[in-house]
């Protein structure tokens, strides 16, 4: 039902209401007073006093004729009617004729103000309408943004590579602040810059961020940039024109980086609301979850790394060896482990000293991981051993890559404290997949029994295990220097 339906439904209640309980009433009253047996009463009343009268004034008088005594009695007749009609009848008439037109001004002053209620009324439920339609879109659209924040922090809390959380923001962050451009620095290991991990919008920020060029991190708390204070702008942020803001992002009282919002450009000036209401959440939850991923990335290295050498360590390299002997089997492709051990480093650490042997693994760490690739595994295996598993190579590349390396090591500048503590020397026992074995441990130890070989000959030689049939199973073939 429409509003103006409703009040004329309204009005015609009220008035209906009104008009059976007051004016309804008063004209049952009036009309019984009024009944046609009354007025007959009263005329006969009247015409009754009349002829008394007439009767009176005839016996006072002397005898008149028949025209004298008619004019006296219709004289008489006029005089009692017309007062007693009007006091009996048209008074009462008038007086509730006037009491009739009260009323009906009473009800229509009613009803006006009853249309003034309902409109009243209409206009305040229309406008609660609207509130409510108004609130439940900022609802929804406040729960579409927890779902996709809580989303993010879900999906950052389960990566376990820095790539994974990059395109993880860069995605959010299109998705979250997609009216204006934005990016996400966080800090160098060093901390002395911070370095751009994702970007999004039209505006591509610098790769590289002097913490003091940014107003934000200097103050510890969000910087707001008017479209007017151009002269406030980030240096970071020079020469831009539009709204602009800088957020720490705070993980246990430190920042780790910062989010930078700005304006999509000239036609659109100004940061959006949404953005700038959710931007502060959203920086502290990034901060939160890429500092746990920092954390548990720190513990995984000192769990998977050797301390000192920054190589893997042998629980590492045994558990994803097997995984990668098991995917060369299913390719049907070689792999090769090379053991390879320093020699004579005894005789170098009682010379020189612990801390010097330490300089000297070291060296020979940073050379192994420049000459493996990618997809290779190095390892100090324990003291001045070392393993090397390479994958999808077959033998004679081994041989190859192990002599490379073997060279390699005599070019090394090895200094300690200022001193030249000469050159160093290598052995390497090489053992290849399947034929030498089938899984780690067979191989470890054919590589092992060949680094033997490679000692008893005078060290400083690359000696490859061969496994080709049962006859020949443990023999050793010396590659030549």
């Amino acid at each position: 039902m429409s509003p103006l339906a409703a009040k004329t439904n309204s009005t015609s209640d009220a008035a209906g209401v009104s008009a059976s309980t007051g004016i309804g009433s008063t004209e049952d009253h009036k009309s019984s007073a009024f009944s046609p047996t009354r007025l007959v009463l009263i005329i006969a009343a009247v015409i009754f006093f009349e002829e008394l009268g007439t009767l009176l004034l005839i016996d006072l008088f002397p005898p008149m004729t028949a025209f004298v005594e008619s004019v006296i009695d219709a004289s008489l007749l006029v005089i009692l009617v017309v007062p007693a009609l009007y006091y009996f009848q048209l008074r009462p008439m008038r007086l509730h004729l006037k009491e009739r037109d009260d009323a009906v001004q009473a009800l229509l002053q009613a009803k006006d103000e009853l249309e003034v209620r309902i409109d009243e009324r209409t206009a305040e439920l229309s406008r609660a309408s609207q509130e409510l339609q108004t609130s439940l879109q900022v609802l929804e659209k406040t729960h579409k943004e927890d779902s996709l924040i809580a989303e993010l922090v879900d999906l950052l809390q389960s990566c376990r590579t820095t790539k994974e959380s990059v395109d993880i923001l860069r995605l959010f962050g299109q998705k979250l602040f997609h009216k204006d451009c934005g990016a996400v620095y966080s800090y160098r290991a060093s901390r002395n810059l911070l370095e751009l991990a994702v970007a999004w919008g039209s505006h591509q920020p610098e790769a590289i961020l002097d913490p003091e060029h940014c107003w934000a991190l200097r103050r510890g708390r969000q910087h707001l940039v008017e479209p007017a204070d151009i002269s406030l702008h980030c240096r970071h942020l020079e020469g831009a024109s539009t709204h602009s803001l800088c957020i720490p992002m705070m993980a246990q009282g430190e920042a780790t980086g910062v989010l930078m919002l700005r304006a999509a450009g000239e036609k659109s000036p100004l940061i959006s609301p949404d953005s700038l209401r959710i931007a502060p959440i959203v920086a502290e939850q990034i901060a939160l979850a890429l500092s746990n991923l920092d954390l548990r990335d720190k513990l995984r290295d000192q769990a998977i790394r050797d301390p000192l050498t920054g190589l893997f360590n042998r629980r590492y390299f045994e558990e994803t060896a097997e995984r990668e002997l098991h995917r060369a089997e299913c390719r049907d492709v070689g792999a090769a482990v090379i053991v390879i051990d320093i020699d004579y480093f005894k005789r170098f650490n009682d010379t020189y000293g612990h801390e010097a042997g330490d300089t000297v693994l070291k060296k020979f760490a940073m050379l192994l991981q420049t000459k493996a690739r990618v997809e290779d595994i190095a390892c100090r295996h324990g003291g001045e051993e070392f393993a090397l598993l390479l994958s999808g190579v077959p033998l004679d590349v081994a041989i190859s890559r192990a002599g490379q390396l073997r060279e390699a090591v005599k070019d090394l500048e090895l200094r300690h404290r200022g001193d030249t503590l000469g050159t160093i020397s290598i052995s390497c026992g090489i053992a290849a997949f399947p034929d030498d074995g089938r899984s780690l441990s067979e191989l470890m130890a054919a590589a092992d029994r060949a680094l033997y070989t490679a000692k008893r000959e005078g060290r400083d030689r690359v000696v490859a295990a061969f496994a080709a049939n049962s006859s020949k199973e443990g023999s050793t073939v010396s590659v030549n220097r």
